[in-house]
Parts: C-alpha cells; structure tokens; sequence
C-alpha cells in the first residue's frame, strides 16, 4: 500500500538544502509549499517541479509572523492540510566572541532561532487541530562538538536543539513531532565564501572525518525521512549529518607522496 502523500511548507525553500528537500518530496508523491522571500526564484522552482498541484510558491519574510501564517493558511486552503514543516533557514557567523559585535550576535540569533520559533507557531495551529505533524528544524555541528569562532552561531543554534527537546514533550500528545538535522559545513550558496578557494575547501574538508564537505542532497535526505511515516515513532531527537565532524576532528592524514 502506497503512502497518503502529505503537504509540507519548506522556508527557506529556494535555498540549496530547501529545494533539494522539496525536489525529494515530490518526486515521493509529496506536496510542498515554498516560502522564502524571492517570489520569481520560488515560482521557477515550483513550476519546475510540477506547478501549482503539487508545488506553491509564497513569498515573504521568515521573521515576519504575518507572513508566516499567511503561507500556512495557503497551504491548507490549497491542499487541505498541512503535515510537515521543515525550516531551513540559518546564517553563517563566524568570529571569535571577543570581536563579535552585538548586533551580529542579534542577527544570528534573529535568523536562526526566532525565525524557527515563529515558523513552528504558526505550524502548530493547523496541525494541532489536525492532531499530527512532523516539524523539523536545522541545526549544526557546532552545538555538538565545539569549533574555534563559532561561539555565536552555536548559541543560536543550541536554542534550535532545546526548542525541538521540549517541543517533543509539550505537544506529543498532539502527535505532533519535533526533530532537527545538525550538518556539518553544506556546500550552498550561504557557505560558497567559505569554500571559495582550493585551499579553504581542502582545509575544510580535512576538518571531516569523511574528508569532504557534504552536499545539501545530504541533510535535506534525512529531513525528508523524519517527515514521512517511516520514523513515526522518532521525535525530540537531533541528527547528525556531519561527515563524522560530530564524533570528533581526525587526526592529520598521512601524505601520499614518495
């Protein structure tokens, strides 16, 4: 027996982790809702995928509770309900604290924990009546295993790991599950200063156990499993998708030369 397809709302949908979560539930037989704030980039993405029956594309902004609850309301009045939400939205700070400014510190918290914390209220209203949903948020790495500079993008994030805990108790008589994806350095448009040259790219890709930086089909396959019913019974749980990063840094690899 084939499985009932759900409708999931991907922010941060035209991203590269987004849009490769959203290509990978609809070719599941999944219907999906776009939200970020480039309407013409959702709308090409959504066409691409198969146009309005399966794909919706709601521009606004991940901070703004307004726009939020406007693309869950479209959601549920384009396809009947809404099943999933995966947020995909973050930035990338990294500076020593010493150097990191308030205002950076604001903003990543800002686009990483309160642009969750809004997402998952406005998620919780249709799903809630319904009496299931799955909610999945992004974390990193950083939380887990401690990474020079990162001290404020880890903090914002650390909120992402409590919020799913807590969230997991508070709503699983509800049926509604939290979980969270926690990569390690993606190759997206949000990391491409990162990997810019051949030697930042080596040197990160050294700091992986696995030796390379992984790829957004990478954590957008493990979100898209704790979507369906496969992992019905899973929540309150965060997934490494780290290339080992999460297990510890690797010792230097032995040169391959004569």
């Amino acid at each position: 027996m084939m499985a009932e397809s759900q409708t999931v709302l991907i922010t941060g949908g035209s991203g590269g982790i987004g849009s490769a979560l959203a290509r990978m539930l609809v070719d599941r037989g999944d219907r999906v809702v776009l939200f970020a704030r480039n309407q013409d980039r959702l709308q090409r993405l959504a066409d691409d995928l198969g146009g309005e029956n399966v794909a919706l594309a709601v521009a606004g902004d991940s901070g703004n509770a307004e726009d939020l609850d406007r693309a869950v309301s479209a959601a549920v009045e384009q396809f009947g309900r809404l099943d999933g939400l995966a947020h995909c939205i973050g930035s990338v700070v990294i500076k020593p604290l010493h150097l990191l400014r308030l205002e950076e510190f604001d903003q990543a918290v800002h686009v990483n924990l309160r642009t969750a914390f809004l997402a998952v209220k406005a998620a919780l209203k249709p799903m809630r009546s319904q009496n299931s949903g799955s909610i999945v948020l992004f974390s990193t790495v950083a939380v887990k295993q401690g990474i020079n500079n990162h001290e404020g993008i880890a903090a914002a994030k650390a909120g992402i790991e409590g919020l799913v805990r807590a969230g997991a108790v508070s709503y699983a008589r509800s049926n509604i599950r939290f979980n969270a994806v926690a990569p390690g350095l993606t190759e997206t448009g949000l990391t491409a200063s990162l990997l810019q040259n051949e030697a930042s790219r080596k040197f990160s890709a050294a700091m992986h156990p696995l030796g390379r930086v992984g790829q957004p089909e990478e954590p957008a396959a493990v979100a898209a499993f704790l979507l369906g019913p496969q992992t019905s019974w899973v929540t309150g749980q965060v997934w490494g998708v780290d290339g080992g990063l999460g297990a510890g840094t690797p010792p230097p690899r032995a040169s391959s030369g004569g």
